[in-house]
């Protein structure tokens, strides 16, 4: 990549400024590659950088525009289109009851796999972790972080079902409960990762900026961590995870995230009928 500093004009001694060459337009590129979060999406449009062409998203119910979702996979690609700036048409289909179904999503999706993204005319992808993939090494500008070595390991997915298997479990939160255990030993090396990789306080809190890997994590996280006690009192995370602790305290807080951050109540609602369960909430609780 070129820099200001590292590129060099070749200029006669009676060369004006003026006169110099303008710099070569990978150069530009280079300088606008990091933009920030809140402007990214907006560079990349006014520089004419490459976006998907008529990029449309299948969600599932309750995913409505300008609302938000408690579906962790729907959360995440949610925010990362916000990130990216990429425009975008929203189709929230039912594929069990056969509702708002494109004929694109019934010829090539026929598992009703959600999210599910069709661009480029002939481009389909299932799964959030497949199309940000799919459209990050397409279209790479603004650039995101991968969240580092080690990262790969890591998938909202994995939390996702712990989840579900410990709210189902009638055991309590301790180490005679394998889903807790299994638990615990994810959040313990959640927690290392952070402490490895990118420091005490993780690779968010050092570019304030969320990468492919704070986008996969943090929807079941807050999931887990918001609604758990209300299905099986008793819950808490770990002391031996501080830096988990204060990752997830000031990665809640960030804007783009309480953009599509659901309730307490939505959350509450996404699980009854997983876990066969009905929970009575205060009526503070929204």
């Amino acid at each position: 990549m070129f820099s200001y500093n590292s590129y060099m004009f070749k200029v006669t001694p009676a060369a004006k400024k003026d006169d110099r060459p303008p710099p070569p337009k990978s150069m530009t590129a280079g300088r606008h590659s990091c933009a920030n979060t809140d402007q990214g999406g907006k560079a990349a449009k006014l520089l004419g950088f490459k976006q998907p062409r008529a990029l449309h998203v299948c969600y599932m119910e309750g995913a409505a525009e300008n609302e938000t979702c408690a579906d962790p996979l729907t959360v995440e690609l949610q925010i990362y289109l916000e990130m990216k700036g990429f425009p975008h048409k929203v189709h929230v289909v039912d594929p069990e009851k056969g509702k708002n179904l494109p004929e694109w999503f019934r010829k090539n999706n026929w598992d009703g796999i959600l999210p599910m993204t069709k661009y480029d005319k002939d481009q389909y992808k299932l799964g959030s972790a497949e199309t940000m993939m799919a459209l990050e090494k397409k279209f790479r500008v603004p650039l995101m972080s991968n969240g580092g070595m080690g990262a790969g390991r890591f998938r909202g997915k994995t939390v996702k079902n712990l989840t579900l298997s410990l709210l189902k479990s009638v055991r309590p939160y301790d180490e005679t409960n394998p889903d807790w255990v299994d638990l615990v030993s994810e959040l313990r090396q959640l927690d290392e990762y952070l402490v490895q990789c990118h420091g005490k306080e993780g690779d968010y809190l050092k570019s304030k900026k969320f990468s492919l890997w704070d986008i996969r994590m943090l929807p079941a996280l807050y999931n887990l961590v918001t609604i758990a006690n209300y299905f099986k009192p008793g819950f808490a995370l770990p002391d031996e995870v501080p830096h988990l602790r204060s990752y997830l305290t000031h990665a809640f807080e960030d804007p783009i995230f309480k953009k599509f951050c659901p309730s307490v109540r939505k959350i509450v609602r996404y699980y009854e009928p997983k876990l066969n369960m009905r929970v009575v909430l205060p009526d503070d609780v929204v």
